[in-house]
């Protein structure tokens, strides 16, 4: 017997999500229900039409698999979030349901670690400094241009947005240092980085950082005055993570004197406040938490987890209870 497979995402969010080529996939997969609707269904619209369902499909916004649609779907069997976090899905609720909860984070992952990598690229060449000076008359090649293959890159948090950018970077042959407490240096050495001991020490070592850490209380101004201080002079700063993982501050103290670029698509608070200095100061590019991003890349994940799951096997992120202390 087919499984009966819900989608309750919006009709225009499917498509930004899903394409036409997925969209079939998912359909040969089982019998399929796709909502019409063009608004975010209830929690009430929505247990009705997962009613019979083994699998649901959700994203933003979307009502997910919490006590009230669980009473009223109780045959679900996986719950596909078409987008990141899952974190308050869980709860007492759960306990004694054989109830899979998967994320798509890991293709969300793929489209921040490209913008972080490109910025990484756009910063060290003085792309920006060049144009800017060439609004003026013809300009000279930046003294202090570096291309990626000759520079050292930090990335604190192996995160999977963390582990994509080491994997992207990779090809362009940097030389890589990580920090994450969780990440032996074996496993380090085999994603090809080398672990340091501390966010301080990376920051000294790099000539650019990028950030990749989950909100979380650990990493709350996991780099601050210290670590902004050890940087050297002209080293570029990326953060497509999250705005309390900085002290944004210290960051702003050192941006002030012109010592570092940075690339900031979060802040704290979000959006940065009308009269921040990150939205005047000309070494910062400030963007609006666009690095993430809705495309098909998310919904194929979705139809590769779904179709695994019906054969059988597991999720590419299935998460568990013991996972969220870690996770975004």
């Amino acid at each position: 017997m087919a499984a009966k497979i819900g989608v309750i995402i919006p009709t225009e969010l499917q498509q930004e999500l899903f394409s036409p080529q997925d969209r079939e996939r998912l359909n040969a997969l089982g019998e399929v229900s796709w909502t019409d609707s063009a608004k975010q269904l209830s929690v009430q619209d929505a247990g009705a039409f997962l009613a019979d369902c083994a699998v649901g499909v959700g994203s933003w916004g979307t009502p997910f698999p919490s006590a009230d649609l669980l009473a009223r779907c109780p045959g679900l069997r996986l719950w596909e979030h078409v987008a990141g976090t899952v974190k308050r899905m869980f709860g007492p609720h759960l306990q004694g349901r054989n109830l899979t909860i998967a994320s798509c984070a890991p293709a969300i992952a793929e489209n921040v670690a490209e913008l972080a990598v490109g910025e990484l690229l756009i910063g060290l060449r003085r792309v920006l400094d060049n144009a800017a000076a060439n609004r003026e008359g013809r300009a000279r090649k930046a003294a202090n241009s570096r291309t990626l293959a000759a520079a050292v890159i930090g990335v604190v948090g192996a995160s999977h947005v963390g582990r994509a950018a080491i994997r992207l970077l990779k090809a362009f042959g940097s030389k890589i240092l990580v920090y994450d407490p969780y990440l032996p240096a074996e496993e380090a050495a085999k994603l090809g980085a080398t672990k340091a001991d501390t966010v301080e020490a990376l920051c000294r070592q790099a000539d650019a950082v990028t950030l990749h850490t989950p909100a979380l209380p650990a990493t709350r101004h996991i780099i601050g005055k210290p670590e902004f201080e050890a940087m050297p002079d002209d080293a570029v700063f990326v953060n497509t993570s999250r705005g309390m993982c900085v002290d944004e501050a210290a960051l702003i103290a050192e941006l002030e004197k012109g010592r570092l670029f940075a690339f900031l698509d979060v802040t704290d608070p979000e959006p940065a406040a009308a009269d921040s200095p990150l939205r005047r100061l000309p070494n910062v590019v400030l963007t609006s938490h666009i690095a993430g991003g809705k495309d098909h890349r998310i919904g194929a994940q979705a139809v590769d987890d779904i179709a695994a799951f019906l054969q059988g096997g597991t999720p590419r992120m299935a998460v568990t209870q013991d996972m969220l202390e870690r996770l975004a």
